[in-house]
Order: structure tokens, then C-alpha cells, then sequence
């Protein structure tokens, strides 16, 4: 019972001490520097300078020349499906994108990095509408 307990402790010690939360990454950072680590997740607050099926491009609503590519999760064969019979998650989240940039709103993504020279790979988005926060998960 006592190794049990040990061993949980140790687990959930460990566990605690590689645990970082996502912060939000300066935009100039990013594009002057780029990726590094795998391991590396953070947010990004832009504007959208275009959308497509798997590249959103952002840039940071100041200078047109400073974009960013950030590339969005492969569609499961559900989403696939889905689209047969309605719009799927990528359709919807894809049509409120450009929405979002037809406004110039400013969006909020959550990211990790896929190692460096890798455009980032983003798993989700937030934006403010009405005084509510709006998230679209891919």
C-alpha cells in the first residue's frame, strides 16, 4: 500500500513539475524567429489575412509585408463524412474566419510548434463577439 502511494506521489509530482501553460507569443517574435521546440504551445492574438482548408495566413493588422502561415489539423474521415450530409467543423470554422477578416477582428489561436522551419499547427480559435467569448475547436 505504501509503494502505491509513493509511486502515485511521484507521478503526480512529476506530472506537476513539466506542466507549462500556453502564453501568449508576440507576433514580431514569431516571425522573426519562428518555431523551435516540438514541445513548444502558445497563443497568438492576429488579424486573418486569409483562409483556406489547411493554411490560415495572419499577419498583425499594421504591416501587410509580415505574414505568418499557420497550418490547421488533418480532417478525420468524420469530418470528411459530415460533409457530405452539412457543413463540418472545418466549413463552419472556416466560414467564420472570413468573416473575422472581412471585420478586421482580431483572433485569437492556440498552437504548438511541429519542430523548426514547421509553420505552426493550430488546434483552435477565440474571438470576442457581442461581449462573449466565441472558441471553434478543429
Amino acid at each position: 500500500m505504501r509503494t502505491a502511494c509513493l509511486i502515485v506521489s511521484l507521478l503526480a509530482f512529476g506530472c506537476g513539475m513539466s506542466y507549462r501553460p500556453v502564453q501568449e507569443a508576440s507576433f514580431d517574435r514569431l516571425i522573426d524567429q519562428g518555431c523551435k521546440s516540438r514541445s513548444d504551445r502558445f497563443s497568438l492574438t492576429a488579424q486573418v489575412n486569409s483562409a483556406s482548408r489547411d493554411t490560415i495566413v495572419l499577419w498583425d493588422g499594421r504591416d501587410g509585408s509580415r505574414t505568418l502561415a499557420i497550418r490547421l489539423p488533418d480532417q478525420g474521415i468524420g469530418s470528411r463524412t459530415k460533409g457530405v450530409f452539412g457543413k463540418s467543423r472545418y466549413e463552419l470554422g472556416l466560414e467564420r474566419l472570413e468573416e473575422l477578416r472581412e471585420r478586421g477582428a482580431p483572433v485569437t489561436f492556440a498552437m504548438r510548434c511541429e519542430g523548426e522551419g514547421k509553420a505552426p499547427l493550430a488546434d483552435r480559435f477565440s474571438y470576442e463577439e457581442n461581449g462573449q467569448r466565441v472558441e471553434f475547436e478543429f
